[in-house]
């Protein structure tokens, strides 16, 4: 339960900020472009994770598979790091 509730204000919290990043990287009159490939990749997220994960849990367990998926979680962390960076370096340049 715990968890469930943390996720959820998470995703509270961050997709309206994702969304703005988006806009806001885009070049004046892509806005739009961006956005539906913003929307594209959440829809095929939710179409496949899902899938995959049942897959995984029935091919290898639910311990490999939560393994798998703290990996994933530590490399989206590593990609934020990594985009924190390159944005920093962008406003100094």
């Amino acid at each position: 339960m715990i968890g469930i509730f943390l996720m959820t204000v998470g995703e509270m919290i961050a997709f309206p900020f994702s969304n703005a990043f988006a806009v806001d990287r885009a070049k004046k009159g892509n806005q739009g472009e961006y956005m539906a490939l913003y929307s594209i990749a959440f829809s095929l997220s939710h179409i496949f994770s899902h899938t995959i994960g049942m897959q995984m849990i029935a091919a290898f367990g639910f311990e490999f598979t939560w393994n798998v998926i703290t990996l994933f979680a530590l490399l989206g962390v590593v990609i934020l790091f990594l985009l924190t960076r390159m944005l920093k370096q962008e406003k100094v340049a």
